[in-house]
């Protein structure tokens, strides 16, 4: 019980966050990421950590985003000496840049 209500309210947390106009702070880190994992929401990024080292190295630490109603990992990479932003779809890990 007290598993799903904590489900129920990050939920509702999530949502009301990413109904809020596009800005910085709409986007969650470190514990409010752990949280949406460990509750089934989204994969672990670690699952996809392969793929995203193989177009860079990591440069900034990753930020669960939602626009349009889906869910996305934003990390920051560095190819060449570029820094390459990533979007790493938080449900099939697809990678986009």
């Amino acid at each position: 019980m007290t598993r799903m209500l904590a489900s129920l309210l990050l939920s509702a947390s999530l949502a009301a966050t990413l109904a809020a106009p596009a800005r910085a702070d709409a986007c969650m880190q470190g514990n409010d990421i752990r949280a949406m994992v460990q509750a089934g929401k989204v994969i672990a990024l670690s699952s996809v950590i392969g793929q995203i080292n193989a177009v860079g190295q990591p440069v900034s630490s990753p930020q669960l985003c939602g626009a349009g109603g889906a869910l996305y990992y934003q990390v920051d990479v560095v190819n060449g000496g570029q820094v390459v932003h990533l979007r790493v779809d938080a449900h099939t890990g697809a990678i986009s840049r």
